[in-house]
Parts: structure tokens; C-alpha cells; sequence
């Protein structure tokens, strides 16, 4: 059980090292990142739309769903649960503050910084910790919307022109690690009864890896759907723009796609 959370630490937290040093240090990558940011557009209403979608975050609005989500878990008696998911959404809130002003800020050639997205890690931290929340029986209705909101504060971050795609890449990453980190927490506390941990039985319900992974694709395409219908588009039709826009829609989705697959499937294992 360990290897697979140590891993999925690992590699949030190795991929937020690459991105800080490959986007944000050097010349050729921040210029990328930046231009990526920029190839997509539309209409005023499509900005309108998600910026008031976005600007509903705020610190009592965390606090709140972080708490309702911590007595959810209390009311199915996994107290080490309650207690992982306030480590995931305070440590990947917090984490990101101090990422984006006092360490990556300090990179040598950084010109200025906005890696990781605040608002992506919230709505990403919000959501994994809504799906590790609630029963693993509900997964097959949960996983969806989880992934569509994740994908939603994080491509809409980068279509809105507030951030660039490293931006969001580098919140999936730090969402990533406590997302491992509030696993343990809860694989500690919850798994010490003899009771718990043996092997789950017939009837610890879970959809399987291919239907796990179904589910995500589909609620990241209903956001991309949505994208469309509020009229996203190349901000110029040009062969590069329209490469940029595409690949930077896609890398998003592609890691989201693996982060809500790979902690929905560790849930499965851990929350019992």
C-alpha cells in the first residue's frame, strides 16, 4: 500500500520541479507557457462566464466545503479520513501560497511568476477531497463531476487568460502530493483495526480501472463541451495558435485525466 502513495507523492512532487525549472526558469519554456496561454479566446461572454464562476472562491467558501467534506467523513466514522482531507486542501492551498511567492518567485531568470494557479488547487484540492469523501460506491456518479469541476477552475484558468497551462500543470501536481499524503493520513488512522484491514470483500463496490478512467474522460469532455457552446476558440486562426490552444487543452486534460484516475483507484484500496 505504501509504494503506490510514496509514488504518487514522488511524483507530484518531481513533476513540479521539472515545470518550475523548464517553464518558469528558463527563456524558451516561459515564452511557450506564455504564448499557450494566449492562443485561446472568444466572445466577452465566454470570459464573463468564467471569471464568475472563478471569483466564487474565497477563503470562507474553502473553509466551509473543506469542513462540510472533514464531517462527511466523520458521519461514515473515518476520523483519520476527516483528518486527510483538511491536510489535503490546507496543505495544497497553503503549499501554493508559498510555491508562487517565496520559492519559485526566487528561480534565477524568473521574470514573474503565477506557478502554481491558486484557484486551479483549489477547485482541484476541493474536488479530489469531495471524491475520496464519499462513499467508493458512489464513485460511478461522484467521479464524473469531481473531474469536470478540476478540469473546469483548471482550463478555464488558462482560457480566461488568467494563467498559464504550467500554472495548472504545477496545481495538479501539488494536489497530487497531498492527495497522497491525506491517503496515508487516513490509511494509518482508519486501517488500525483488525477489522479493517483485511481484504475488502464481494461487496466493496468500485468501478475498474477502464470504467474509472471513462468516467473522468467524460466529465472533462462536458467541460470541454461547455468551452465550446461559450464560444472558445484560437485566438487567431494560425497554425501555431491553434497547435498551442489544442496541446495545452489536452496536456490539461490528459494529466487530469490520470490524477482523478489514479486517486479514485487508491481510494478504492485505502477508504474501505
Amino acid at each position: 500500500m505504501w509504494g503506490p502513495i510514496a509514488g504518487m507523492l514522488a511524483l507530484g512532487v518531481v513533476t513540479l520541479a521539472v515545470l518550475a525549472l523548464v517553464l518558469v526558469r528558463t527563456r524558451t519554456g516561459s515564452r511557450y507557457d506564455h504564448d499557450a496561454e494566449w492562443a485561446l479566446g472568444g466572445p466577452p461572454w465566454l470570459f464573463y462566464n468564467i471569471e464568475a464562476r472563478l471569483q466564487q472562491v474565497s477563503v470562507t467558501a474553502v473553509g466551509v466545503v473543506g469542513l462540510i467534506l472533514a464531517g462527511i467523513a466523520v458521519v461514515r466514522r473515518r476520523m483519520g479520513l476527516a483528518l486527510g482531507i483538511l491536510v489535503l486542501i490546507g496543505g495544497a492551498t497553503v503549499s501554493t501560497q508559498l510555491l508562487k511567492s517565496q520559492v519559485i518567485q526566487a528561480l534565477p531568470g524568473n521574470l514573474t511568476n503565477s506557478m502554481p494557479s491558486g484557484h486551479a488547487t483549489v477547485g482541484i484540492s476541493l474536488s479530489l477531497a469531495a471524491l475520496i469523501a464519499l462513499p467508493v460506491a458512489w464513485q460511478v456518479f461522484v467521479l464524473p463531476a469531481c473531474a469536470a469541476i478540476g478540469f473546469f477552475f483548471g482550463a478555464g484558468t488558462v482560457i480566461g487568460h488568467w494563467h498559464h497551462p504550467g500554472d495548472v500543470l504545477a496545481a495538479l501536481a501539488v494536489c497530487l502530493a497531498w492527495a497522497a499524503a491525506a491517503l496515508g493520513v487516513a490509511h494509518v488512522i482508519d486501517n488500525r483495526s483488525p477489522a479493517r484491514l483485511r481484504p475488502a470483500g464481494p461487496h466493496h463496490v468500485g468501478p475498474d480501472l477502464v470504467l474509472t478512467l471513462w468516467l473522468v474522460l467524460g466529465g472533462i469532455s462536458l467541460v470541454c463541451l461547455l468551452f465550446l457552446a461559450w464560444g472558445a476558440q484560437p485566438s487567431r486562426y494560425v497554425l501555431r495558435d491553434v497547435v498551442l490552444g489544442m496541446t495545452a487543452v489536452f496536456v490539461i486534460a490528459a494529466v487530469s485525466l490520470l490524477v482523478y484516475a489514479w486517486v479514485a483507484r487508491m481510494a478504492q484500496r485505502v477508504i474501505r
